[in-house]
């Protein structure tokens, strides 16, 4: 299993921080198998954190919806207008597993098949803006790789960079 290489490789850097599961893992959500090894085995990593676009990838416990956390129910209470605006939207299957919390920057992966693995960049502003959600990998271990080749140096996050290779946009074709 290709994650299991990228995670070692992650470890053995000291910018990064790798820490290891100490409890039982269960889950009701289906996760594509990557994920589900990493939380399996894993908390979070932390990559670059002392850098600009350093990123942390979330601890199971904050795998939530990528709507309920750029709206919050203190905020954006269940029966808040708001809500009618995402119904039946795609965005309704993404959940959060990256951040920047001082760049205030989100990446979601989705959970719902045909697309569940695939990986987005998020505004915090409105997800369900068609053209803008970059898919920024097709799995969680090509997430992994592409932040960790990243060194999370440079301008800007490694998708906006120059050189990157789009696979579009989450709403292409949906």
């Amino acid at each position: 299993m290709r994650i299991r290489e990228i995670i070692e490789t992650i470890k053995s850097d000291k910018g990064c921080k790798v820490v290891e599961r100490t409890s039982e893992f269960s889950t009701d959500l289906k996760l594509p198998a990557d994920l589900k090894f990493f939380y399996e085995n894993y908390e979070f990593i932390e990559f670059f954190i002392e850098k600009s676009f350093g990123l942390r990838i979330v601890p199971y416990n904050k795998l939530t919806p990528i709507l309920k956390v750029i709206y919050p129910a203190e905020i954006y209470p269940a029966d808040d207008f708001i809500w009618e605006d995402f119904e039946g939207d795609i965005c309704n299957d993404w959940f959060l597993i990256a951040e920047s919390e001082e760049m205030g920057q989100y990446i979601s992966i989705e959970l719902k098949e045909p697309h569940i693995g695939y990986c987005y960049d998020t505004p915090h502003e409105d997800p369900a803006n068609p053209g803008t959600n970059a898919i920024i990998a097709k799995s969680f271990t090509e997430l992994l790789e592409q932040i960790y080749e990243s060194k999370c140096d440079g301008e800007t996050w490694f998708w906006l960079d120059s050189n990157y290779q789009s696979y579009g946009d989450a709403y292409d074709g949906r």
